[in-house]
């Protein structure tokens, strides 16, 4: 019997781990893929209050977002860094430069701020983001938000959480969950989708934080419970081309959407789309028209750096957001809720951002429901530290190999060993899109898949079968990201061969 069973290991889910354990809870989670591994490590990589929110007068959800957005630039630094950004202004297009100010300086007072002004000329911003188009330029408005490594971030937390107490299994699926007889706890039966044995565990309460999925979880618990999350597709390309030097604010010409192009170390990501898919989570992958609409508004943007550039990532992920009336999916509250179905407690929507103040609402819930005596929650001041830099250096003895690949990227043969070792990686894909900064860039993943697959083999034991298939996965993801960008493109190099691996 455990006191809490958390069912999904993305943000919200290991938060709740995390926080749960730190109280001393006997706590699980069950993660069917990898930590991460969906919506929470396709993101747009932003610690963000939500500027564009005090539009729809969201009020509170700004205020909370940049009370968070402080916690975890002082408790996380490791994982989260000011990030200063650029809105242009031109003339007769985008938002009234007076609207814009009025809207900074509140964002500024709400983050406890003095509300000073924050203009630039034309020149500064052609300076700040020298690819910029300078037609009907009249200047453009500067501040702040922070920047984060979602995946590393979502990482870190499970194994802190871990450290704690936690128990942690990632790969592994809750495939059936029910009340016991007396009502007063759960069963789930579980099922390790890599090992292929199962078990089972009784929980006091139960945590739903399977993000896109969370309705799934619903069913099994309580029938075909109304649906509860909307889902749409956001999508994101990263280009090998020299970043602004401040991330940029952005209004798409085709629709008025509100997009970012950021600096990511030598890369520069732009994102995102918003677009209803009902689709299964677990294939949502970017659609040649969502690298399209990204690459012709980051060209008109930016025409002297993007014009013409063709990425060398795409990625797509899919938000659970809380169902609510707007038509227009990115008119969709970004607000969380919390819905309580006889002892199972449902996380639904919310802010990466956020997600820290949202585990703190449900475990404290679910510690007056049970009644329990626990330590106070710390997580508010308690810093994570993931001591990786130091766990990697002591394994270089034993795992000395290192290869470096395109992109000006560099990875060793002791950062797979600590993967999976330490941070709960059991698949190359694990390893390579969720532990290493090799995501930005698919010719740096297709040169690293081999060596990084033999360096794995003896730490997860895998055969020489194993070894090939996990590589054949990783390029298979890949193909289909690059066939997605050949389309949008119209370069017809969909048929070419992409298996060259060096």
């Amino acid at each position: 019997m455990v006191d809490i069973l958390v069912i999904g290991g993305g943000i919200h889910g290991v938060a709740v781990a995390r926080d749960a354990a730190r109280r001393g809870l006997e706590t699980l989670l069950l993660e069917k893929g990898d930590l991460a591994s969906a919506t929470s490590s396709r993101t747009s990589k932003l610690i963000h209050g939500g500027l564009r929110y005090l539009e729809n007068g969201q009020i509170r959800l700004v205020r909370e977002a940049l009370r968070e957005r402080a916690i975890l630039l002082h408790t996380a630094p490791e994982f989260v860094r000011p990030l200063p950004f650029l809105l242009p202004h031109y003339a007769g297009r985008g938002r009234a430069r007076w609207w814009v100010g009025a809207g900074l300086a509140l964002y500024r007072l709400l983050a406890g701020g003095a509300a000073e002004r924050s203009g630039v000329a034309a020149e500064e911003a052609l300076r700040l983001a020298p690819g910029l188009d300078p037609a009907d330029l009249r200047g453009g408005s500067l501040f702040a938000d922070a920047q984060m490594d979602d995946a590393a971030l979502c990482v870190a937390l499970a194994v802190d959480a871990e450290r704690a107490g936690a128990t942690i299994r990632t790969h592994t699926e809750a495939i059936a969950l029910a009340t016991t007889a007396d009502g007063r706890s759960w069963r789930a039966h579980f099922h390790d989708r890599i090992t292929g044995t199962d078990a089972e565990v009784e929980a006091r309460a139960v945590v739903n934080a399977g993000g896109p999925w969370v309705d799934e979880v619903r069913a099994m618990a309580e029938g075909h419970p109304p649906p509860c999350v909307r889902r749409t597709r956001g999508a994101h390309v990263v280009f090998a081309a020299t970043p602004p030097r401040t991330a940029l604010l952005l209004t798409a010409r085709r629709d008025g959407r509100v997009f970012f192009v950021i600096p990511w170390g030598t890369h520069t990501l732009a994102g995102t789309t918003d677009v209803d898919d009902a689709s299964d989570p677990g294939a949502v992958e970017p659609h040649a028209e969502d690298v399209r609409y990204l690459l012709e508004e980051s060209a008109a943007a930016l025409p002297g750096a993007l014009a013409g550039a063709r990425p060398v990532r795409a990625f797509a992920g899919v938000r659970p957001l809380a169902r609510g009336r707007a038509e227009r999916p990115w008119e969709n509250s970004r607000e969380s809720r919390v819905l309580v179905e006889r002892g199972l407690w449902t996380m639904v929507g919310g802010k990466y951002t956020t997600h820290r103040a949202l585990a703190e609402r449900v475990v404290n819930g679910i510690v007056r429901a049970l009644g329990a005596r626990v330590a106070p929650c710390v997580t508010a001041s308690l810093p994570l530290k993931s001591g990786r830099a130091e766990s990697i250096e002591r394994l270089r003895r034993d795992f000395p190999r290192a290869a470096e690949v395109a992109g000006g990227f560099r990875i060793s043969e002791a950062e797979v060993a600590h993967a999976a070792r330490v941070e709960k990686a059991r698949r190359l894909d694990d390893i390579l899109l969720r532990r290493t900064r090799l995501w930005l860039d698919a010719r740096a993943l297709r040169e690293a898949a081999v060596p990084c697959a033999v360096w794995a083999a003896p730490v997860l034991g895998w055969s020489e079968r194993t070894r090939s298939a996990e590589v054949e996965r990783l390029l298979a993801i890949l193909d289909r990201e690059e066939r997605a960008i050949d389309a949008a493109a119209g370069s017809g190099q969909a048929e070419r061969g992409t298996r060259g691996i060096a």
